[in-house]
């Protein structure tokens, strides 16, 4: 076994993600697996899951008796660390699935801080197009305004128009004068 080799299959990822689901009552919308780091002098694989109410937890995974089986080493729930209470070894289900809903309650317990904390996140205006931020136009100002590109592109399709014809003269020139 090689930290490289977890996946979403990975059987510990599974097991937790399932049981997160069921003691959450919601969905794990997405799952990724990260690149291997060292976090705390181990080497760790952290695994993020984003739930349906937009909530994150990372788990990172490290590799236990000589490579033999899969650790769960640390926790995050939203960026923040949690101290690990229990134990998080699937081969042990009922102490596995008694962990994972407390790590479950502690989510829906901070759901309310969290929605809060959201709401008063600032929303980040889309940079001006290139032209500046213009003033909402009348329907008057609007027509008016068309008008004015109208004539624009009526001046553009002229200069087109004329080159063209310049352009094809020098073709024809040319073809003649390769006979």
């Amino acid at each position: 076994m090689k930290l490289s080799d977890i996946t979403k299959k990975t059987k510990l990822v599974a097991d937790f993600s399932k049981r997160l689901s069921y003691s959450t009552k919601e969905k794990i919308v997405a799952t990724e697996i990260e690149k291997v780091k060292r976090v705390s002098g181990a080497s760790v694989r952290p695994v993020s899951m984003a739930l349906e109410n937009g909530q994150t937890v990372k788990i990172y995974l490290r590799l236990v008796d000589d490579g033999a089986k899969y650790d769960i080493f640390r926790i995050d729930v939203n960026g923040k660390m949690i101290p690990l209470s229990g134990d998080f070894d699937n081969n042990y289900d009922d102490s596995f699935n008694a962990s994972v809903d407390a790590l479950a309650t502690m989510i829906k317990t901070g759901q309310k801080k969290f929605d809060a904390k959201r709401a008063k996140m600032k929303v980040r205006k889309t940079p001006a197009s290139r032209g500046g931020s213009k003033r909402p136009m009348n329907k008057a100002q609007q027509r008016n305004a068309l008008l004015d590109e109208i004539k624009e592109l009526d001046v553009i399709i002229q200069n087109k128009e004329t080159e063209k014809a310049e352009l094809t003269d020098q073709l024809a020139k040319i073809k003649a004068s390769n006979k």
